[in-house]
């Protein structure tokens, strides 16, 4: 009897085993059918299964790419996975892919990608909805709220305070205290964004300062920062995630050891995420329908929107529902803190490691805000910042955090020689195209000067903020954060930067800044010179 179990069990695993190598030789086989039928090859590393040419990489992702850049050219392709990606690094490449017509093929950004649709990415919002007309909608009334001048009066009162509050931390932990830029600065931008989309706090902030001291300076209920606390964590892990489910096929993402945790745990955040900003909606709704105040927030805007309350309304357009402004507030949570977080950090980095810059920076600070220091700024000083925008741009440039974008045809068409079947991605590379040295002197070297010119090269290669109809609509929100933060930050803190090298970690479209450490004393330069 233990002998015929036994066999069995042989026969069971043996037939089990032989069944995966088919299964293994099936894949292999069509992997590399995939490959070697491909149209238009183009140089690149050669891939292998399931990992693609991720076997060739060995620095950040950006990094990695960057030398694919100097060893292939401005176009060659890359496998991830089982997907071909297509790389262009440079900016005249880009045109086509940022054409400004709303009749271009060239809209989507993530095509029908299964694992953006499981994150509820793909049919939602504007990031990564794929469907154009849903997209043109949502991208209509989100554009519409972030033009309106009260919410842009918003973001600068709202960065104004959430600076003091964030300061006021600072001081009481002492001089000698090493400021993390990463841990502080995806506070301040997720308190920024929550409150400027939904009027409400998140109050991350006083959730981090009450880590390190027993002081209580702000007094808030104990269950609002723990909930806080837990949106916020369930926020970073759903970003965190995004490269695996858009890469991995469903079978490997939900059936391999490591991947299958994190896609679970990608799920988990996905719900608990909606279910919250659902909830917030709904509380919104009933706060508007009791009374007739008129709220500044985007959420509120949302709900409003085209409503009799709306004096921008259109009678061609209809109502929002709650599902399509969950994705717009998702959206805005997503872009509006951790670009900006990493584009902050690698600012302040950048100003502090050449003191040059900081000297002409706090010239053109003392000549707008003059001997007091404390000031808050408005949105004329912002515009006087002529400098302190070159600088952001340069930083920009030299690191761009949202360093590569991808761009998907609905139909088949013509590119750069070569004709393309319908569904090929492509995928822009800001950094290699803003390092191109073709067209930029001295690359590697961080020189603001060369936005205060009029030199054409400049404005053509540029790349920050994308282009054409996907044009980052949050461009002025960043813009009032970075130049604002610098202002209030160097015009009246010595900064000592604790670390020399920018630590970070490299994913397929974007970069996380990681152990930036600072020390601020009060300034002792004189004000004006």
């Amino acid at each position: 009897m233990a002998f015929l179990q036994s066999l069995l069990f042989y026969c069971s695993f043996k037939s089990f085993i032989d069944l995966l190598l088919f299964l293994t030789f099936l894949y292999v086989g069509h992997f590399y059918y995939n490959y070697f039928t491909r149209v238009n090859k183009l140089p690149g590393p050669f891939p292998l299964p399931i990992i693609g040419s991720l076997w060739n990489k060995h620095d950040g992702y950006n990094k990695w790419i960057y030398k694919l850049q100097q060893q292939y050219g401005d176009i060659f392709e890359v496998w991830l996975s089982n997907k071909r990606k297509i790389y262009l690094c440079r900016a005249e490449y880009f045109d086509k892919l940022l054409s400004s017509s709303t009749k271009t093929k060239w809209s989507s950004r993530t095509g029908a990608n299964e694992g953006i649709s499981e994150l509820g990415m793909t049919q939602r919002g504007i990031l990564a909805n794929d469907n154009f007309d849903s997209w043109k909608f949502n991208r209509h009334f989100f554009s519409q709220t972030m033009l309106t001048p009260s919410f842009n009066i918003k973001a600068i009162d709202a960065t104004n305070e959430m600076w003091k509050e964030m300061e006021k931390y600072w001081n009481a932990l002492g001089d000698d205290y090493q400021i993390d830029l990463s841990e502080w600065m995806q506070r301040f931008t997720i308190d920024m964004i929550i409150e400027i989309t939904t009027g409400k706090r998140a109050y991350t902030l006083p959730v981090y300062f009450n880590k390190f001291t027993t002081k209580k300076l702000v007094d808030i209920p104990p269950a609002i920062l723990d909930d806080s606390e837990y949106f916020i964590h369930n926020m970073q892990k759903y970003i965190k995630v995004f490269t695996t489910f858009a890469i991995f096929p469903y079978y490997i993402r939900h059936y391999m050891p490591i991947l299958r945790n994190i896609t679970k745990a990608g799920i988990e955040c996905r719900d608990n995420i909606h279910g919250k900003i659902m909830e917030i909606i709904k509380n919104r709704r009933k706060e508007i329908e009791k009374n007739d105040i008129v709220f500044n927030d985007m959420l509120s805007l949302l709900i409003i929107a085209n409503t009799e309350r709306d004096k921008s309304s259109r009678p061609d357009l209809r109502l929002m529902t709650d599902d399509e402004i969950l994705g717009n507030i998702r959206d805005a949570f997503i872009a509006g803190s951790e670009t900006t977080m990493n584009a902050v950090i690698v600012l302040i980095y950048y100003i502090c490691k050449h003191p040059s810059v900081l000297k002409k920076l706090r010239q053109e600070l003392d000549s707008v805000f003059g001997e007091d220091r404390d000031r808050p700024f408005t949105s004329d000083d912002l515009t006087e910042l002529k400098y302190c925008e070159a600088v952001v741009n340069e930083s920009g440039r030299m690191h761009h955090i949202a360093h590569s974008a991808s761009r998907i045809n609905v139909e088949p068409d013509e590119l750069l020689g070569y004709q393309w079947p319908a569904r090929s991605e492509f995928i822009m590379f800001y950094e290699g195209g803003n390092k191109n040295p073709l067209y930029w002197k001295d690359p590697e070297v961080f020189n603001p000067d060369r936005f205060l010119t009029d030199d054409k090269i400049v404005k053509r290669n540029f790349i920050y903020f994308g282009g054409g109809i996907r044009q980052c609509p949050g461009k002025k929100l960043a813009m009032i954060e970075m130049k604002g933060i610098i202002a209030m930050l160097f015009r009246k803190y010595d900064v000592t930067l604790m670390n020399e090298e920018l630590h970070y970690k490299s994913m397929i479209f974007n970069s996380i800044i990681e152990g930036v450490f600072i020390k601020i004393t009060p300034r002792k330069d004189v004000v004006l010179s």
